[in-house]
């Protein structure tokens, strides 16, 4: 169908058209009138989620990943039981005798009251949280306009009553927890000072640190002593075996003064001995008297040697028995580091038990006194920005948007029954469609000769 055509069937059956337009605006205009009045209140709420615990000075969310959950949880805490429990008791539903009526009409006791009357207020709420700010809105829609500022008040005024409750509750099942487990905590480091102080009684110990330097002070230097005597020890050893073998030969016995002495003598005496050999015969009294001489200083020197030998053996047995004793003192001196170094290890590890037993003490006792601190706020972070009030006007039904889509409706419908009836009475609205269903061709046509609009109009208005 091309448009000249359409636009001949419209304006031939325009009366089609504007009775369905009136009909169906009309039918939208008392449908809205007729429909019952639902009425919108709106609270808003703050939740300032940057603002730090009053306790522990923690900030809030800080990601906005983190932020949407946070909005989310909190959209989710206005529509729970627990929050819908208190707004039923704060608007008294279960005791309204026209609730209760409506309650047994629409469920036949199929649902308890307060779960028809929470499905009802979750039914007709809406939480709206803001896109990019911490403000919430909560939209209820009632058929009284008292009723809906009463309920959307009382969801905000339960939710922060519900917010504070769940703190507290948290907090005072802290505080129980810490509380049991300060006083065991308190035991263990009673405990842990005691057997502490036990093993410093039981064992003399008041105070290890300078002690202990002394002692170990002194170790060192009875090794250091013993070093020098094993070395000294070694040495007159070492001598005492040579001088036996060596004798005259021996270090000891060449470096004797006396020995010297006595040598020099001795060959001044042999020297003399040859030259009185040479002029006396060997029984003059002067060669005897020089043998005799000799005789007696290489005795002497023999004497002397042994004498040497024998303080090279004597200072030997005076550093065999200086080592060992030394060796003793070392040892003792050794052992009693040894043990000092055992008790001061035991006496760390009884002071790291207080020490640890302290902190987690303390770490406890800040933690009750944190948590007993938290379960006496009676504050959130929830704030009423906008309270409810009663409408003035009425939210639904919006008359004049109905009636206008009624009107476009009741066009469209105008027009698809124009085209409809068209479609079944056909008639022809111009030449050019009766050559196409005839097939023949125009010759020529006569104008139509067609009154003004006024005058058919009242035309009709004389045969109605």
């Amino acid at each position: 169908m091309r448009i000249e055509q359409l636009l001949l069937i419209l304006g031939a059956r325009w009366r089609v058209i504007v009775g369905v337009f009136a009909l169906t605006t009309a039918a939208a205009l008392i449908g809205s009138l007729l429909m019952p009045r639902a009425y919108l209140s709106t609270a808003e709420i703050l939740a300032d989620i940057d603002a730090p615990e009053p306790i522990s000075g923690s900030f809030g969310p800080s990601y906005p990943q983190q932020t949407q959950q946070f909005m989310a949880t909190l959209v989710d805490v206005i529509l729970s039981d627990r929050v819908v429990d208190k707004v039923i008791a704060e608007l008294k539903l279960t005791e309204d005798t026209d609730a209760l009526a409506r309650w047994r009409k629409d469920t036949g006791g199929k649902l308890t009251a307060k779960e028809y009357f929470a499905q009802m207020l979750r039914k007709h709420l809406e939480v709206k949280p803001a896109r990019e700010s911490s403000v919430v809105a909560l939209r209820y829609t009632a058929s009284s306009p008292q009723f809906a500022a009463q309920a959307a008040n009382g969801f905000v005024q339960a939710f922060i009553a519900t917010q504070v409750e769940l703190r507290s509750d948290d907090a005072k099942s802290n505080v129980a927890f810490f509380d049991t487990s300060t006083q065991k905590l308190r035991e263990n480091l009673g405990k842990a000072e005691a057997r502490l102080s036990r093993y410093q009684l039981e064992n003399g110990i008041l105070s290890t640190g300078e002690r202990y330097d002394v002692e170990l002070t002194r170790l060192n230097e009875l090794a250091n002593q013993l070093t020098l005597v094993q070395a000294q020890r070694l040495d007159t050893s070492a001598r005492a075996r040579q001088s036996p073998s060596l004798q005259g030969t021996a270090p000891d016995v060449v470096q004797s003064p006396i020995v010297q002495r006595l040598r020099t003598e001795l060959a001044r005496a042999e020297v003399n001995l040859h030259d009185v050999s040479t002029r006396m015969g060997r029984n003059h009294p002067e060669h005897q008297r020089a043998v005799a001489e000799v005789r007696g200083l290489k005795r002497q020197i023999a004497a002397e040697t042994k004498q040497v030998v024998r303080d090279v053996d004597a200072a030997n047995q005076v550093n065999l028995e200086r080592e060992k004793e030394l060796r003793a003192e070392f040892d003792a001196q050794k052992a009693k580091v040894l043990a000092m170094t055992s008790q001061r290890d035991e006496l760390n590890l009884l002071q790291k038990d207080v020490e640890s037993a302290q902190r987690a003490y303390d770490v406890a006792k800040q933690r009750l006194s944190t948590n007993s601190l938290a379960s006496q706020v009676n504050h959130t972070n929830v704030t009423l920005l906008a309270e409810a009030r009663p409408p003035s006007r009425h939210a639904k039904p919006k008359i004049g948007l109905n009636t206008m889509i009624g009107a476009l409706l009741g066009l469209l419908l105008g027009v698809a029954s124009a085209v409809l009836w068209e479609l079944c009475e056909p008639r022809l609205r111009s030449p050019e469609q009766a050559a196409q269903m005839l097939g023949l061709l125009i010759l020529g046509s006569m104008p139509q000769n067609r009154p003004p609009l006024t005058a058919s109009l009242r035309t009709a208005l004389r045969l109605t």
